[in-house]
């Protein structure tokens, strides 16, 4: 984990900032840093809390490359020089992507209930 404090990155309030991911607002550094590092702290609770649960380290581990990948993906396509119509569909198609992910997210946790 990359965090020095895992346990201010795990209690922090991070409403706002998860309401301007909602939002489509760009974060700044240090509020993606901390929303990271959030993510990282609350992932490494459950782990060491239930240990051998081979998913959630492999769903941590993922997570990292699949943020990689993105970074990666738009530095690409950037180097294109592609022309509006593309870089429309580039963003529409890497969004669609996330958004499938967050709506598999909605459906497994639905099993969940309330809390």
């Amino acid at each position: 984990m990359s965090s020095t404090y895992p346990q201010l990155a795990y209690s922090a309030d991070l409403k706002s900032t998860l309401d301007k991911v909602q939002s489509d607002q760009v974060l700044g550094f240090a509020e993606y840093r901390l929303l990271q590092d959030s993510a990282d702290a609350k992932l490494e609770y459950l782990l060491r809390r239930y240990e051998g649960q081979y998913e959630l380290e492999q769903l941590r581990q993922t997570g990292i490359r699949m943020a990689h990948l993105l970074q990666s993906s738009c530095l690409a396509l950037r180097k294109l020089d592609l022309d509006a119509e593309d870089k429309r569909r580039a963003r529409e198609a890497l969004e669609h992507q996330l958004a499938s992910i967050q709506a598999c997210l909605r459906r497994s946790m639905a099993s969940f209930g309330e809390y």
